[in-house]
């Protein structure tokens, strides 16, 4: 049976693979062509993709000349692009009045998914909130109309407030000659909190307004004269990108060697991590633009009287062709959703033809002497407990599916006209419908081995907590996409005897499981702790809860119909019924209760090996 399955599966793989449209790859020019990047500010980490283009020869084997010049004081570097006098630049959200304006500006890519612009307090400052500091004295600098959409979300009345000309020394905050400075948080709060004392920021994102950050961008002109040219540039760009967040100290060393020491090793340090956070290259692809977002932001500028209500975006995105309108794991999206809509139904008629063959032992095993008696009643045990699964299988999972057909459906159906924006969001759909099915699928096949013995428990000595650590760790980007806090907390080693992967497998069903349930704005903790005897893994979550008639059905390995998740995933209760088996096999035992706060409390409770360690 396995080998027919994944002869099938493998078969499916090549269908479907061949199925997938391949995008044609870029050539690099036949002679070296010379252009220049036009940044908006003076050299450092902000633009450290450029650099890295650069240094590790990106550029170059592309056949690209690449000159980076900075921004000096009093230039205008977005309008430089403009007028020709460089071919690339990075640029704010202002492009969009450069656009409105008949500059044919073009957005390449989006390399701060949210902007590190921030206003600058000393935390001495009496002023606590935005309308207090609508009374004082703010510097300011042009291209900076994120901050007035900032002050009109907030009520302010822009024309009421004073506005100082930037001069970019802090020394006029220190002395108390403004009350604020707008500023980047990825760079000028580290140099501020270590000379003078800690600081106070005001962010436009607390007012509900999220700006993309640095954008690279050029004209149509310069597309309409070498397509392939601003094709490898923005390709060599973002590779460069890639290589800088995962090294980022290599490329830190590179801008003092190579631009001089301006900013300190330990300030450029800091701008490396804080602007990871604002990039998401471990969330998004990098450069990735969100044609919705940009209509939005659009709708920020209107409201203040810069741009026409009805502005049309057409053009101001940077187009290929169409598959490259769609984000690149869209067809692989695709690919995966159709492997597991097949899959499941393999491992339901895997699971169909598994209840025969156990019902057909069962009567045999009826017949047979009474010595068999408590065999007969484990298989019973099985059957009751397959069953349960069984009805998940042709209920659940056929809601599960539901959403991969439609969507799939609609993107197949050739006389629909889908814009970018719409098939964006049924790719989305349809990638977490997949996810969601995937999971439970897993699951299902997880218990399946076990129950029938095909899963051998390996026992070892394990640390639970740098156990517990490792697995729920990995579950931080998702958290961090649906908007809740995930706490891990190891505490103190101490030893156990468990198969890792299935105790790895009990951790992972719950925090999944508790982030699913639990709202923006919530909190799941994971803790270790123990008794000297007993060790504990206790994940409790701040989410919708489950009553105690669900909680006992669950835990007597009746079916349980759950709740609908906070993204909308269809909760099954096969992870539940896979982890009290698991914990079962590892001598273990698993209880859940009410949080009184709110929500759930998981307890997963295992014998201690020995006396937990003592070491430093």
């Amino acid at each position: 049976m396995y080998r027919f399955l994944i002869a099938l599966t493998f078969a499916g793989l090549l269908l479907l693979d061949s199925a997938l449209p391949v995008r044609a790859q870029s050539s690099a020019p036949s002679q070296s062509v010379k252009v220049t990047l036009q940044l908006k500010w003076a050299h450092q980490f902000q633009f450290a993709g450029y650099y890295a283009a650069q240094a590790r020869g990106f550029y170059r084997k592309r056949g690209l000349d690449v000159t980076i010049k900075p921004a000096v004081p009093g230039s205008k570097p977005m309008e430089a692009v403009a007028k020709g006098e460089a071919e690339f630049g990075v640029g704010t959200t202002d492009l969009l009045m450069m656009r409105a304006a008949g500059d044919p500006v073009v957005v390449l890519a989006v390399i701060y998914q949210h902007s590190p612009l921030a206003l600058m307090l000393d935390a001495s400052s009496p002023i606590h909130n935005i309308h207090q500091l609508a009374r004082g004295k703010i510097m300011i600098a042009p291209h900076e109309t994120e901050l007035m959409a900032y002050f009109a979300a907030e009520g302010l009345d822009i024309n009421h407030m004073n506005f100082i000309e930037h001069t970019f020394d802090t020394d006029d905050l220190r002395s108390g000659h403004v009350d604020a400075m707008s500023m980047y948080a990825t760079d000028e709060s580290f140099e501020y909190e270590r000379e003078v004392g800690p600081v106070r920021l005001f962010r436009p994102i607390d007012g509900g307004v999220d700006f993309y950050g640095d954008n690279l961008f050029t004209t149509e002109d310069v597309i309409d004269k070498d397509p392939e040219m601003v094709r490898a540039f923005r390709e060599a760009s973002l590779e460069g990108w890639r290589y800088a967040m995962a090294h980022p100290e290599e490329i830190v060393d590179y801008i003092r060697a190579t631009y001089g020491n301006r900013k300190s090793r330990e300030n450029l340090l800091y701008e490396a991590r804080t602007s990871a956070d604002l990039i998401l290259a471990d969330v998004v692809p990098l450069g990735f633009i969100n044609p919705s977002r940009w209509e939005r932001i659009a709708q920020h500028y209107a409201g203040l009287g810069l741009l026409p209500k009805d502005m049309s975006l057409s053009g101001f995105i940077y187009r290929r062709d169409t598959m490259d309108d769609l984000p690149d794991w869209m067809p692989w999206a695709l690919v995966g959703a159709s492997i597991t809509a097949i899959l499941a139904l393999l491992a339901g008629l895997w699971l169909a033809a598994f209840n025969q063959r156990l019902r057909r032992e069962m009567e045999e095993r009826e017949r047979a002497q009474g010595a068999l008696a408590q065999r007969t009643d484990e298989l019973e045990e099985s059957n009751s407990q397959k069953d349960v699964l069984l009805t998940v299988i042709g209920h659940d999972i056929r809601n599960l599916f539901n959403p991969l057909l439609i969507y799939a459906q609609l993107l197949a159906d050739p006389n629909r006209r889908l814009d970018p924006k719409t098939v964006h969001e049924y790719g989305e759909k349809l990638y977490e419908a997949g996810r969601n099915a995937s999971e439970v699928l897993e699951n299902l096949l997880e218990w399946a081995l076990v129950r029938t013995g095909q899963r051998q428990t390996h026992m070892e000595t394990t640390d639970l907590g740098g156990l517990a650590r490792e697995t729920a760790g990995v579950y931080s980007a998702d958290a961090s996409l649906r908007g809740v806090v995930l706490k891990v907390e190891p505490g103190a080693p101490v030893k156990v005897s468990v198969d890792r992967h299935q105790i790895s497998t009990v951790i992972r069903n719950l925090v999944n499981n508790a982030l699913k349930f639990t709202p923006k704005g919530g909190q799941v903790s994971v803790s270790v702790s123990h008794t000297g005897t007993e060790a504990r893994v206790t994940i409790t979550d701040t989410g919708i809860g489950m009553d105690r008639e669900l909680i006992d059905r669950v835990l007597s390995g009746e079916s349980a119909d759950l709740a609908t998740g906070s993204k909308g995933e269809i909760g099954t209760g096969v992870g539940l019924a896979l982890c009290r088996q698991l914990v079962q096999v590892n001598n273990g035992r698993l209880s859940i209760d009410p949080n009184p706060s709110g929500g759930t409390i998981f307890t997963v409770t295992l014998p201690v090996l020995e006396p937990p360690f003592s070491g430093h």
